[in-house]
């Protein structure tokens, strides 16, 4: 047997030694090198993890209603994990505007490159170009675009590609169609952005845009997700007081799952995770994609209550609160009159905090702002938020909902009031709580503030989030 062999033709070595591979592949359980065949069905794709602390246990209790994370880990171990459990790591790579072929196809080639030092052989499964611009069709960059993509994918036939798009090559595809026409040959996932304010929410664009797309090409739009605006602080998307951010959100899914050319889509994409309020948004997101998509819901998540249940959340005046000092000021004060203070929580001033705000001086004992939120369910999970800042660093301040009899239901508070830990000095308090009953009381106070200090409030917010004995 030995002497046979020691006479074979290559082709034969090579057939032999493929055996002997796969058969330690399958005894050791060693992962193949090469990625999957196909995307995900459906295509559930979260962008913005990374190494930071606490990142990857978050992403790890989304895994798998969220079965495609989208970022720039180097842990060879959790994008093992992620294979295990049939899901993908998509390596994030720039599409730089005006960048040349030779760049894009290098950027983009990186990770499939990349073992990680040996810790994961045959590079990252999938790339996520961020982004395909809004370059009209017969421009050089659109050519430079369609030149790259062809010879991504002829180079790696077996890995994944992945491409978000902006807004134009929906709303205006026939002015894109070079592009789009490249992305149906070589991309395995288009990520349109259809980023969604919830002050301007137009849902048409839902119908519209997918009718574009189908035009173009009626295979795209059965490799084409949206992807929805989830960002919460920064460049924001959660911008009003008086809607709820998450009924906005399941109204997006729901008209998605309900349009005939929208709902041949495969599932939805999410920019990004640091961007949201990371202890609630994510988690509802995955619900609504369990609901919608791996279940194949039609019917609505949320109890379709799209208004707020702080009936006056920016303290204007002081109608339906009841302010009580502590032996220090509590009231309305003026933002023009407080130069340290911007009247607003976000990067681009959409969410406004109006001309007022509710104002707090530590005294003796404590202060206390309240307010009656009616109409609630006690079969739902609900969550309430407010923004505090203060007139110096690291300052304590407190949120709490109480229920019958003063019960406390959820209460947090902060160290951090006036330090930035969010936007413009702004923190935002978060409580999630089920409610006893039809009506529950939140309060704001000034508990854990330094005596003599101040706090400033605003932007109060209440919605009702999922059903409380549901995952």
């Amino acid at each position: 047997m030995t002497s046979c062999l020691i006479f074979q033709t290559p082709d034969v070595w090579r057939r032999v030694i493929g055996l002997v591979v796969a058969a330690l592949v399958v005894t050791l359980g060693y992962p193949p090198p090469q990625a999957v065949a196909a995307a995900p069905r459906p295509f559930i794709c979260m962008y913005g993890h990374s190494d930071n602390a606490g990142v990857t246990d978050a992403f790890r209790k989304l895994v798998p209603r969220i079965n495609v994370i989208e970022g720039t880990s180097r842990n060879a171990m959790f994008i093992k994990e992620l294979r295990r459990r049939k899901c993908i790591y998509a390596a994030h790579v720039n599409s730089p505007p005006g960048a040349s072929l030779d760049e894009l196809v290098k950027r983009w080639r990186a990770p499939f490159e990349d073992d990680l030092g040996g810790k994961l052989p045959g590079g990252y499964d999938a790339i996520a170009i961020d982004e395909l611009r809004a370059d009209k069709d017969g421009s050089p960059q659109s050519a430079i675009v369609c030149e790259a993509l062809k010879r991504i994918r002829k180079a790696y036939p077996d890995k994944q590609i992945y491409a978000a798009a902006t807004w134009q090559l929906g709303r205006n595809s026939r002015s894109h169609t070079e592009q789009l026409k490249a992305v149906d040959r070589y991309v395995d996932v288009l990520m349109l952005e259809v980023y969604l304010r919830e002050s301007r929410p137009a849902y048409g664009y839902i119908a519209n845009w997918a009718g574009q797309i189908q035009a173009i090409s009626p295979g795209l739009l059965s490799k084409t997700v949206y992807g929805l605006g989830i960002a919460q602080r920064g460049y924001l998307f959660d911008d009003s007081t008086s809607l709820s951010f998450l009924a906005h959100l399941d109204r997006q899914f729901h008209v998605i799952r309900q349009d005939r050319r929208s709902r041949l889509m495969p599932g939805v994409m999410f920019w990004a995770y640091y961007r949201s309020q990371t202890e609630v948004l994510p988690e509802y997101l995955a619900r609504l994609s369990q609901h919608y998509f791996h279940k194949g819901q039609m019917t609505r998540y949320g109890d379709g209550k799209a208004k707020q249940l702080v009936g006056n959340p920016q303290l204007e005046d002081v109608s339906g609160w009841k302010l009580t000092s502590g032996g220090g000021h509590i009231g309305l004060f003026e933002y023009k009159s407080v130069s340290s203070i911007e009247p607003d929580h976000d990067s681009n001033g959409w969410a406004r905090h109006g001309d007022r705000g509710l104002r707090m001086t530590r005294g003796e004992r404590p202060s206390r702002a309240s307010t009656t939120l009616s109409g609630l369910d006690p079969g739902r999970v609900h969550v309430a938020s407010a923004w505090v800042h203060s007139d110096s660093a690291r300052n304590g301040a407190g949120l709490r909902i109480l229920g019958r009899e003063g019960r406390v239901l959820a209460e947090q508070s902060t160290q951090r009031a006036g330090t930035g830990s969010q936007w413009d000095k702004w923190t935002r308090l978060l409580v999630t709580f089920v409610p006893d009953g039809p009506s529950v009381t939140l309060e704001l106070h000034d508990t854990a503030a330094r005596p003599r200090s101040t706090l400033y409030w605003d932007y109060v917010e209440a919605e009702s989030a999922w059903p409380a004995e549901q995952r």
